[in-house]
């Protein structure tokens, strides 16, 4: 188990992560790289980590890449101004692409360029997407465009009638798999977007997927072991995984509370009620009775065997149901395996209630 600090908290354990995003950037672009995974496990601090520790972090390296970081996440991303506005900026004089600094915490994802190329774009007079690939025929450098968050824009319409997002996608097709000229990496944890984006003929043959998940058990004991050992406490860790599973942020809050609480099984009691609170909430405003007795059976399958499979011979409820709490972060969905689990053992913990 290896530790680093990254923004003053602790990025554990994600070498594997680490070394396969800096290889797929350095090859030459062929795919969409989609990040996915359920919530809290990472996926924004990794990609973060990797622009701002490995690939920016010492100017001679920094040389060799073009990257152009946007999360949307917190951006008031509403209608096709915003989104451009999102992207670029005026340049100040001659157009300018590069940043003198590169945090991938804020927007670096903004491209400068003259006003008069830039009112054009916004006034629909010239192709934004046109636009940003001859942009980058003139960069000499290895280019990364990474988008978090990119089902904000699922909304919005292009041209009247286009949907933004989908030819924002095929202006990713055209930078991997078409020009090779720019690397495009998608995070997302909304996995019943991605399955989507999946199942769309064209961008199966021109995505790979990479799954951040969870630590699994023998790391999780590590940091836990690691955690007690700097607390000097001693609590059970097979309780703790039972409860918490390999969910860092979940093990970081219980190592923070430790000292408000006596009994172990009785705080993990505790936020498990939290959770089954606010399942209980969503079957009692958005399912109907139907729709409840098969959330049950969903849940049961989950608790008995870890996992419910989706098969073709599902029912339309079944799946109407999984879409819904996964979009809910109730359920986690992969999208590649067709398996739902509960998005970490504490929902696991509280399906168990429910009966």
């Amino acid at each position: 188990m290896k530790i680093t600090e990254f923004r003053g908290d602790e990025f554990i354990n994600r070498e594997e992560e680490i070394a396969f995003l800096k290889d797929w950037i350095n090859y030459i672009p062929k795919e969409i790289l989609w990040i996915y995974g359920p919530k809290s496990t990472g996926k924004t601090s990794l990609i973060e980590y990797v622009i701002e520790k490995e690939l920016t972090s010492n100017l001679k390296i920094f040389d060799r890449y073009w990257i152009k970081y946007i999360n949307f996440r917190g951006l008031m991303i509403g209608s096709y101004d915003s989104f451009i506005n999102s992207f670029f900026e005026e340049a100040e004089g001659e157009e300018d692409d590069f940043s003198a600094e590169v945090k991938a915490g804020f927007n670096i994802g903004v491209i400068k360029l003259e006003a008069n190329t830039l009112e054009k774009i916004k006034s629909k007079k010239k192709n934004l997407f046109n636009e940003l690939i001859e942009k980058l025929k003139k960069i000499n450098k290895i280019k990364l465009i990474a988008i978090d968050e990119i089902q904000t824009l699922e909304a919005i319409y292009y041209n009247g009638e286009k949907e933004l997002l989908k030819e924002f996608l095929n202006f990713c097709v055209r930078l991997t798999k078409e020009t090779h000229l720019s690397h495009v990496i998608i995070l997302s944890s909304n996995t019943i977007f991605i399955e989507r984006i999946y199942n769309d003929a064209r961008l199966k043959l021109t995505s790979e997927f990479k799954k951040i998940d969870h630590l699994g058990k023998e790391t999780t004991f590590e940091y836990l072991e690691y955690k007690m050992k700097e607390l000097n406490s001693s609590l059970d860790k097979e309780l703790i995984w039972e409860y918490l599973g390999g969910c860092i942020p979940l093990i970081q809050k219980m190592f923070r509370k430790i000292k408000s609480f006596d009994l172990l099984k009785k705080y993990l009691d505790g936020e498990v009620e939290i959770i089954l609170s606010e399942i209980i909430d969503v079957m009692r405003r958005f399912l109907s009775e139907q729709e409840k007795k098969e959330f049950k059976k969903l849940a049961k399958i989950i608790i008995d065997k870890g996992f419910f499979e989706i098969k073709e011979s599902d029912s339309d409820i079944m799946v109407k149901i999984i879409d819904f709490l996964a979009q809910k972060e109730i359920f986690f969905y992969d999208p590649l395996t067709r398996k739902v689990t509960g998005n970490n053992r504490l929902y696991e913990k509280a399906f168990e209630r429910l009966y």
